[in-house]
């Protein structure tokens, strides 16, 4: 019962699974590994009980074998290994690790048999989506996921399918991010989900870090949704709904309008923070025709910073506050050079997009909302 593989291919397979193991848990169990090992295919599966996923990789051996191990200590084992090859074999419920270049490692084990199992549930609908398609609705929503754990739908992404249309969105009361691509999906009616960030953006992780892994099928179920590719499999629970009719807060009638660069944006916002209140972040935006003005007065500190910046604005002179911290990782996430705002009056939410010079260049529908803030009178 042994099998050699290469410490890259080792590690690999062990850093996809290695995240869902949790650091603090009343069941001693899950801060293991279970590796299983079957005439070649090597399997290595870790949970959390919400997350569940198996990794596993093509090894040269014979023979099978099943055993937990201690999570963290077999991971930091490898990952200190010299390069190549490594032996690997289990002998007496005890799981040895030897290197090529001399090192040898013995961590006792223990029966697999008391391991969660991974899973089972009844497939309903079936997708296969491209990995960067799912990064950016992830990236473009996932910012905007609530923290506030008493309404647990809000701490999840709302995931949205239908015949013709795929979206993401997320919120948390003071932002919003969605991105929605057209597309055939094979959905016959509309489905509604709410996915776990955590899910995602572990899949997005190590989606990325595969060669090869452009494809992922998603799986849904009633209670559970699987991803898989060649080289994994995650199962997450999805989180209950209904999710809040985000539609409600996106307001339609906009008539300023203001289109400006990201970068001199960015910069300037992050320049008049550093004088911002830490709880609120408020920076003071003042639109005049073609010039837009950033305040911070922070009299706790006796500290005043401004700057004035070109805006394409031609509205009648308007004053709103934003949190600074917000507006920046949301102008992060645009990737376009220029950023349009659509505002209303000083307590309505904005609406920003991406400027696309050439429509053409449009791939998705983006579109993000921040909530301004109480501008105090001595601003």
């Amino acid at each position: 019962m042994n099998f050699k593989i290469t410490k890259k291919e080792l590690l690999d397979v062990m850093q996809k699974a290695y995240p869902l193991v949790p650091l603090k848990s009343t069941l001693q169990i899950l801060s293991n590994f279970k590796i299983s090992f079957n005439n070649s295919n090597l399997e290595i599966a870790a949970t959390d009980l919400d997350h569940s996923i198996k990794a596993q990789c093509t090894v040269a051996g014979e023979g099978s074998f099943r055993i937990i191990v201690n999570a963290r200590k077999i991971f930091d084992v490898v990952r200190e290994l010299p390069d190549g090859d490594v032996y690997i074999r289990v002998k007496d419920s005890v799981f040895i690790i030897e290197s090529e270049k001399g090192f040898t490692c013995k961590l006792a084990g223990a029966d697999a048999a008391d391991f969660p199992s991974f899973p089972e549930m009844e497939i309903k609908k079936e997708i296969e989506l491209d990995s960067a398609v799912l990064a950016e609705m992830t990236t473009k929503s996932g910012f905007a996921v609530s923290r506030d754990e008493s309404r647990a739908c809000l701490c999840g992404i709302l995931w949205e399918l239908d015949k013709g249309r795929m979206g993401m969105v997320a919120t948390d009361g003071h932002r919003l991010g969605s991105s929605a691509i057209s597309g055939t999906f094979g959905i016959e009616e509309k489905t509604s989900i709410i996915v776990s960030p955590k899910t995602l953006q572990h899949i997005v992780k190590i989606s990325s870090e595969s060669s090869g892994q452009k494809r992922i099928s998603a799986q849904i179920g009633d209670k559970y949704i699987i991803f898989s590719t060649e080289a994994f499999r995650l199962c997450s629970k999805l989180i209950d709904g209904p999710y809040p009719d985000y539609r409600k807060v996106i307001p339609i009638d906009n008539p300023r309008k203001a289109v400006i660069q990201r970068d001199l944006l960015m910069n300037a916002v992050k320049r008049v923070s550093v004088l911002s209140n830490q709880k609120t972040n408020l920076v003071k935006f003042s639109f005049n025709k073609n010039l837009l003005e950033l305040v911070v007065l922070n009299r706790d500190i006796g500290g005043e910073a401004r700057e004035v910046v070109p805006v394409e604005y031609a509205g009648n002179e308007h004053t709103i506050g934003f949190n600074g911290q917000y507006l920046n990782e949301i102008a992060g996430i645009i990737a376009t050079p220029r950023i349009s705002m659509e505002m209303n009056t000083q307590i309505s939410a904005c609406l920003l997009f991406p400027y696309y010079e050439e429509k053409t260049k449009k791939t998705s529908d983006d579109l993000f909302l921040i909530m301004p803030l109480k501008i105090m009178e001595e601003m």
